[in-house]
């Protein structure tokens, strides 16, 4: 059984490399006797020549020049039932799709096999341009796509392997809608629940176990049976990542699955009545961006935190303390600010607070502890 999906393609040239770049990566090609399952239709040699070959068709046809409007190149996905086939033969199965529906008209293909998921899948460029005609490729949603599918379909039963008939959709009359419900149920087939079942089944009943306790207690019950919660303040959802399969999925994948909003974040924080406080580390899940804006939250917590350790009682003291340590306390259109020079980054008292849910790193909070020992 395969599914053909259609990737969104780019619109420049530089897409066009970049899009062949990521589906011929080797990490993901090469299989475990070290063949790399890639191959080229009406194209040859290294990838470097496949891409000069599409851009040199392009050139012939003056259809060489980047277009917003005009997409270099067209990305579909062919992907298997897990462990229903091998990756030669998926390999196979993918240049004879290819062959059948593009390459005998002219137009080049690279088709790259990657086995780094669960499913075995199929990539295939296809140059926007053909090179016998110069015509570009149209591929309408409805009648282009579904003869593509179809043609997949026949490939798999002459492979023997698995298809889903298309008379079980037969009940709707519109055959366009009957085609997309049968490819959106086939998706769904591919999927692997069978871990988010485990995950969502021990936090559920973690969950009712804890209603008399808090949330510390919630996540130490969690780390017992595998299952790490990792949350960003933020962001309004979980992130549970299961450590035994290696595998992460959020609140809200799992409310949708299994049809069960009680284990949405918004929903486990009504248990306790209030916004939960969290530890402040960093998560792996997070861009490096709001790392960096985490590492900058974590540093002015332990440069306050010295504040009374090193006995500074007025502001003046106060200011040229956190100037040493690279922060700078500003005047901004919206009030006092701490400042961070390297990072060219402003802090705000509701930000802080915020996060923290503590004033005692407030910026407000610190002058006026700071005057009330009349040291102003």
């Amino acid at each position: 059984m395969a599914i053909i999906k259609v990737v969104k393609a780019g619109k420049t040239k530089a897409s066009l490399k970049s899009a062949l770049n990521y589906i011929a990566n080797e990490e993901k090609i090469t299989t475990i006797t070290g063949k790399k399952l890639i191959t080229p239709l009406n194209c040859w040699g290294s990838l470097k020549n496949i891409y000069d070959t599409m851009i040199a068709t392009k050139e012939l046809y003056r259809k060489a020049v980047d277009n917003k409007n005009s997409e270099m190149y067209k990305h579909f996905q062919q992907s298997f039932k897990p462990n229903e086939i091998t990756p030669e033969k998926a390999h196979e199965i993918g240049k004879k799709w290819a062959m059948q529906n593009f390459a005998q008209n002219g137009f080049e293909v690279c088709i790259c096999t990657h086995l780094d998921t669960e499913h075995i899948h199929n990539h295939f460029i296809i140059n926007s341009v053909n090179a016998i005609t110069g015509k570009t490729i149209e591929i309408h949603a409805n009648k282009t796509l579904e003869k593509l599918k179809y043609s997949s379909d026949e490939l798999c039963r002459k492979y023997n392997l698995s298809v889903i008939e298309r008379d079980i959709f037969a009940q709707n009359k519109n055959h366009e809608y009957n085609m997309r419900k049968k490819y959106s149920f086939l998706r769904e087939q591919f999927r692997d629940l069978t871990w988010q079942k485990t995950v969502y089944d021990k936090i559920i009943d973690i969950l009712n176990k804890s209603r008399n306790k808090d949330f510390k207690y919630f996540e130490q019950e969690l780390l017992k049976v595998g299952i790490k919660p990792e949350h960003e303040r933020l962001k309004k959802d979980f992130i549970f990542n299961y450590i035994d399969e290696n595998r992460k999925v959020s609140d809200k994948t799992l409310a949708k699955t299994f049809h069960d909003d009680k284990i949405l974040r918004s929903n486990i924080e009504m248990i306790w009545g209030k916004t939960l406080q969290y530890d402040l580390d960093k998560k792996i899940y997070l861009s490096e961006k709001k790392q960096g804006f985490y590492n900058l939250i974590e540093n002015l917590i332990k440069i306050i935190d010295n504040i009374n350790k090193l006995n500074i009682k007025t502001k003046i003291e106060f200011y040229i303390f956190m100037e040493k340590q690279g922060w700078l306390i500003k005047e901004t259109q919206t009030g006092k600010a701490f400042y961070n020079q390297e990072h060219d980054r402003y802090l705000y008292d509701n930000t802080i607070y915020k996060i923290l849910e503590n004033k005692a790193y407030c910026l407000k909070y610190i002058e006026q502890n700071l005057m009330y020992k009349g040291l102003y």
